[in-house]
């Protein structure tokens, strides 16, 4: 087995230069403003001396990892259904802000209390004397007109309503008062990361020392690479740090393509596209594997196609610039 550690990647298709223009500009767009604005509350908000500043984002490995792979002829081509795969890929999407609300809302949690500790429940939205998810919350809910990014306050606060709905349906959250009550998605208990995978469903805590989690660094959070990230990305990063059911060699881990699908709940098509922008990112370091001096592959993806590390250090940099000057970088590319 060869191993190469090589760059062969080419410039931008087509279609890539089309994606990497269109993110561009939302970066550089009111989504980037929003990004920047709630970095500073983040920042601004006391953090109470709680898990995330010692031992960085920690989050079960339950959330995105399944013990027991689905039964059916999935594929590739046919993926498994959202209903059986784990609770992280079945509650991201495209466009939604779903996948990102719940890790904010655990790293929240994290900010102000040890292990142990109950998860944070915020108002929806907040006011001059309290914060809430609206000014955390990254969305594409932003002003076509022109407006200051602010006044897309309501519309963020609908997505806020419809992740803690979506979260509620996973069994990630449980709402306190009856459905339709006056203030009935303002109370609620977050609830622990496997999402009703076992037979008793558990309120969030913050992890213990000897539970089996994954770890990232704080920066992942603090420096806004949970708002830049798209979702695929988020969950391939996840993946990676996991490493449950892959091969370690050298601090590497290879992940089997039938554990990526089938455990991990991750097709083929953004698994290629996100580890290549993780990459770009300086996020992740990639190992071809079974790949020859000239670039060649010994086939087009194999049992062991690709072996990563994740990069503590890439998170140190604040993400919204680091994206725009990667994504820039590749459009200049001819």
């Amino acid at each position: 087995m060869s191993i190469e550690i090589l760059d062969f990647s080419r410039p931008p298709n087509g279609k890539e230069r089309k994606a990497f223009a269109s993110r561009l500009a939302r970066l550089e767009g009111n989504y980037g403003k929003m990004v920047e604005f709630a970095a500073k509350r983040l920042r601004s908000r006391p953090s109470g001396g709680g898990s995330l500043s010692r031992h960085g984002f920690r989050i079960r490995k339950t959330f995105c990892y399944l013990e027991n792979a689905p039964k059916g002829n999935y594929s590739d081509r046919t993926v498994p259904p959202r209903c059986e795969r784990p609770p992280a890929t079945r509650i991201s999407s495209s466009r939604g802000s779903t996948l990102r609300f719940y890790l904010l809302a655990i790293a929240m949690t994290q900010m102000e209390k040890g292990a142990g500790g109950a998860g944070v429940a915020l108002p929806i939205v907040g006011n001059t004397r309290s914060a809430g998810w609206t000014d955390f919350v990254v969305t594409d809910a932003g002003d076509n007109s022109g407006i200051n990014f602010i006044a897309s306050k309501d519309k963020r606060a609908r997505s806020v309503r419809s992740s803690l709905k979506a979260l509620e349906r996973e069994q990630l959250l449980k709402f306190v008062a009856a459905s339709g009550k006056r203030g009935s998605l303002e109370k609620y208990h977050l609830l622990d990361e496997m999402g009703g995978q076992g037979s008793h469903i558990e309120p969030y805590k913050v992890p213990r020392s000897h539970e089996e989690v994954i770890a990232l660094p704080s920066e992942f959070i603090l420096n806004s690479w949970i708002n830049v990230l798209e979702d695929s990305e988020i969950s391939l990063l996840l993946m990676i740090a996991c490493g449950k059911g892959g091969f370690y060699n050298d601090g590497f881990v290879a992940i089997p393509s039938n554990v990526r699908l089938l455990h991990y709940g991750i097709g083929r098509d953004p698994y290629m596209l996100a580890r290549k922008t993780l990459e770009q990112f300086g996020l992740i370091e990639v190992e071809e594997v079974g790949r020859h001096s000239d670039g060649r592959a010994d086939s087009e993806e194999g049992y062991f196609p690709h072996r990563f590390r994740v990069l503590e250090d890439g998170f140190k940099k604040q993400a919204l610039p680091t994206a725009i000057g990667i994504l820039k970088q590749q459009l200049h590319r001819k």
